[in-house]
């Protein structure tokens, strides 16, 4: 394993090379952030996002593009509205990370609501594997879900280290450990014994791992993950989806019945109807600014302009 993806919360002497100081600014700013009232740090976020969304024209242009895929019914002004109001959420979840990574827990649990936790509660030594998806509140969601259930989730880890350092010690204050995605047969070892795990795992990674399911009708390249690994750690399934509500964040866990089936095909199906029945529910909430259809079947044309190059 590389050195890269181990003891990622452990302080090292050249993080305090000049070539880090922004990075020591930017958190401490964070840090000031945090103790903010929920509606200011709110409010920051979305004019931080709808700053982005001005000036980030490809960013905008594959969301509105998504959306156009994804809502045709809707009209042009219609979707535009959510478009804003997912860069707001966006921007929201950049301001957030001072509230979950500095704020104090005791204000965490009063913000967070869970729906149906009785669905992570296991006997003896059962293995779970919650699947997720990629809302913008996705952090703020589920490291305080953590301090009710804990649980292994799988994550990128990011390529500043300094960076990674100092999310990985505010994630640690919840009951929760992140695994490297370079380290999923750890991961599936954590789940069959005992533990608990989760995965976001509705974005396009490409051709391979990945099989072609229909997601609001079209054809779209989804990671078989939700499936493999829950076969190769004899897990339970729950399904799992983070909102935005006025007084803080809400969790709604549901159960995943005959997850997984002996078809991996109709198990990927399902995950993907699953997504889309709760983007369907909060649009917004959704992060519409990736290139989710950047895969295509063979012989089939891209649904972007080529000029978007970006993922």
């Amino acid at each position: 394993m590389s050195r890269r993806h181990e003891n990622l919360d452990q302080f090292r002497g050249y993080f305090l090379h000049p070539k880090f100081w922004p990075l020591w600014l930017w958190f401490a700013i964070l840090w000031l952030v945090g103790r903010l009232p929920l509606p200011a740090i709110r409010g920051l976020g979305s004019a931080t996002g709808k700053l982005v969304y001005s000036v980030a024209k490809s960013r905008r242009r594959v969301t509105l593009r998504n959306l156009e895929l994804c809502f045709p019914e809707k009209s042009e002004a219609e979707r535009e509205n959510i478009a804003k109001q997912s860069f707001a959420n966006a921007g929201m979840a950049l301001w957030e990370s001072g509230l979950i990574w500095f704020g104090r827990l005791s204000r965490i649990r009063k913000m967070h609501n869970i729906i149906g936790l009785e669905y992570l509660q296991k006997q003896d030594d059962e293995a779970i594997l919650a699947l997720a998806m990629h809302n913008s509140c996705l952090e703020p969601a589920y490291g305080p879900l953590a301090l009710e259930h804990s649980m292994k989730i799988l994550f990128r880890v990011h390529n500043n280290p300094f960076w990674e350092y100092v999310a990985q010690k505010g994630r640690n204050r919840y009951n929760l450990e992140l695994v490297s995605n370079k380290r999923v047969s750890r991961f599936v070892e954590y789940m069959r014994e005992g533990h608990t795990g989760l995965i976001a795992a509705d974005h396009d990674l490409g051709r391979k791992s990945s099989i072609f399911v229909p997601f609001f009708g079209i054809q779209t390249a989804t990671v078989t993950t939700p499936s493999t690994l829950a076969t190769a750690a004899n897990a339970r399934v729950v399904f799992t989806c983070g909102y935005r509500t006025a007084k803080g964040y809400e969790v709604e866990i549901s159960p995943m019945e005959n997850f997984p089936s002996e078809d991996i095909h109709a198990d990927i199906e399902r995950f993907s109807a699953t997504v889309e029945a709760h983007v369907r529910k909060h649009p917004a909430e959704y992060l519409w600014m990736h290139r989710r259809f950047k895969t295509r079947p063979e012989g089939e044309e891209s649904l972007y302009q080529k000029k978007d190059k970006k993922k």
